[in-house]
């Protein structure tokens, strides 16, 4: 059920972006193998998996998948002046409250101290002296189990119009010689499974960002498959 959140102003947004790439250090607990894929690589994965992976923040030892909320303005200033790369999946405030997320605090050493005493620094972020991340405008998903099923998103974010995601094996059969439709390996020894885009790719709409006018063309669920 969604909560009547209000309307948001014009500093506001409804739409949190989770960035697959940023040009800067990753925590320590990301896996090496994921830290050397590329954004569109982790995107790819993504999506074929409907499966967002949660590590823990900066300072923080609680897995979180972490969001960035952000205005059409916003969004480019993130990619243009804080090396953000246009690769990533659109939430809403609504959809991240469903998963038990929600906005994180930014606090003043001695009010972290507090959260964190209380086990909730994944709650936190610290302002001050080497720490300024307000611009990130940050919201959070803690998941102890490190996974976060994506029944569906707002939108998947791409950087390149003609990028498509890697083709998935569905539960339909094809005969790899005559390429027809076919009831499986019992019909024919030719039969293979059909390829099709991964499902979450066909049921979004897709947002391209565009670099020359700074904002994104937004196009319905399956228009690029």
């Amino acid at each position: 059920m969604d909560l009547d959140l209000g309307i948001t102003g014009p500093a506001q947004s409804d739409d949190l972006y989770h960035f697959t790439g940023r040009v800067g250090e990753r925590p320590n607990d990301v896996p090496q193998h994921i830290q050397q894929m590329t954004p569109q690589q982790r995107l790819d994965a993504i999506i074929a998996e409907r499966t967002l992976r949660a590590f823990p923040p900066f300072g923080v030892g609680f897995p979180c998948a972490c969001f960035s909320e952000s205005s059409p303005e916003h969004l480019a200033f993130l990619i243009k002046n804080r090396k953000v790369k246009p690769w990533g999946i659109v939430g809403s405030r609504n959809s991240l409250l469903r998963l038990g997320g929600g906005a994180v605090a930014y606090v003043p050493d001695e009010q972290y101290q507090y959260f964190k005493i209380n086990g909730m620094a994944h709650w936190a972020v610290r302002i001050g002296t080497n720490s300024a991340w307000m611009h990130e405008r940050e919201w959070r998903i803690p998941r102890q189990n490190g996974t976060i099923t994506l029944n569906a998103v707002r939108a998947i974010l791409i950087g390149d119009a003609s990028w498509r995601p890697s083709l998935v094996e569905t539960d339909e059969w094809v005969n790899a010689e005559t390429g027809e439709p076919c009831q499986g390996p019992a019909e024919t020894p030719h039969a293979q499974p059909r390829q099709n885009y991964p499902a979450l790719w066909q049921e979004s709409w897709v947002w391209v960002w565009n670099e020359d006018s700074k904002s994104v063309l937004k196009h319905p669920p399956g228009t690029l498959c």
